[in-house]
């Protein structure tokens, strides 16, 4: 049996390393944003999440042996995040394109979102821990 293949449980790992990933590039954004040529770096998770939430599973398999093929969308557990690049934007006559203003609101809604996603983590286990003492 495993405990957290379904629910809630399937999912809030990928999400705590999207948040972790984001910090970790706002951050590089950040230290490089007087860097010559530097192009500011994000994470697409949310909208790779929304996709595999609308794909229709009508027909799902159920596999046995992690070496079989998967029947149907993906689970939720492989959603992973992408790094990408922008490279559209200049902001700068030195090919940067890293606006401090910019990166700091980013890293505020990145911090509640993880906080967010961490409440929903304790949450689940101590739904688990009162499943199991029964108090």
């Amino acid at each position: 049996m495993q405990l957290f293949s379904t629910g809630a449980m399937q999912w809030l790992p990928q999400a705590l390393d999207a948040t972790a990933l984001r910090q970790k590039l706002i951050a590089d954004n950040v230290a490089n944003v007087d860097t010559p040529g530097y192009h500011r770096q994000d994470v697409r998770f949310e909208d790779i999440f929304a996709q595999a939430l609308a794909q229709p599973a009508p027909l799902a398999g159920f596999r046995t042996d992690p070496r079989h093929f998967i029947i149907g969308p993906p689970p939720l557990s492989q959603v992973r995040p992408e790094t990408t690049v922008d490279d559209q934007t200049v902001y700068s006559t030195n090919g940067n394109n890293v606006d401090m203003d910019r990166e700091m609101t980013e890293l505020a809604a990145n911090q509640t979102e993880y906080l967010t996603l961490l409440q929903d983590v304790n949450l689940q286990f101590a739904m688990l821990r009162y499943a199991l003492n029964g108090r």
